[in-house]
């Protein structure tokens, strides 16, 4: 190894580190929030979310910061830390209601499948040669399909084998997704040239954390169904 080739080297680990650094960050506050929120301010917060059309509009304006922070890091303008930090608290908020649905032993049990699942996949992603571009782009139509799903079956069907079956389909595409968005990384950092701002950091932090967070609500309602 040169020297060049031993300084993109290092420099790409740095940067993986911030990545997950900011992905840490991101799990830490919505735990906190989530914690507060089911427990501190939950006569606050329960009439709230036990409304559907607040519950709706919560979701909604996590779509919305989602889109924002994305634009914010192609375009390199604004801070998307406060954008990811606030995401990070909506997602706190909706996670204290699912969380008061299902036993201690159910949400350990999630969340360490779901870390687990989470860490074997980010390697694969880091290690593998073959491209995962191409399998990434399906798995993002996957997620439109799992979405359109969810939302007929919460409002419409309200059926249990069909949200089971969305759970194991989530878990299929969020781990390969794991897979693609760490490659997705390593191609970031290489076609920068110099070390990615902030802001694509934290961009690239967003979709890691999200894939953990979809991994932690569908194993949760596999192993809590009973």
């Amino acid at each position: 190894m040169n020297q060049q080739e031993y300084a993109q080297t290092g420099g790409l680990t740095k940067f993986y580190s911030k990545v997950y650094g900011f992905v840490g960050l991101g799990v830490a506050i919505s735990a906190v929030t989530a914690y507060l929120a089911s427990t501190v301010f939950w006569y606050q917060v329960a009439p709230l979310l036990s409304n559907r059309i607040m519950f709706f509009g919560l979701w909604i304006a996590q779509l919305a910061l989602v889109v924002n922070l994305s634009k914010n890091a192609v375009q390199e303008k604004g801070n998307s830390l406060v954008g990811y930090i606030g995401y990070s608290v909506l997602t706190g908020i909706t996670l204290s209601v699912t969380l008061k649905l299902y036993t201690a032993e159910s949400i350990t049990a999630a969340f360490l499948t779901a870390s687990v699942t989470f860490a074997v996949m980010a390697v694969v992603g880091v290690v593998i040669k073959k491209d995962l571009s191409a399998v990434g782009h399906a798995l993002y139509s996957l997620v439109l399909g799992i979405i359109i799903a969810s939302l007929l079956n919460f409002f419409i069907l309200k059926s249990s084998p069909v949200e089971m079956f969305i759970s194991y389909a989530m878990v299929l595409v969020f781990s390969g997704l794991v897979a693609y968005d760490n490659q997705k990384i390593k191609a970031i950092y290489y076609q920068a040239g110099v070390e990615p701002s902030n802001n694509i950091a934290i961009y690239c932090a967003l979709s890691l954390y999200l894939d953990l967070i979809n991994l932690f609500y569908a194993f949760l309602r596999i192993f809590g169904r009973d």
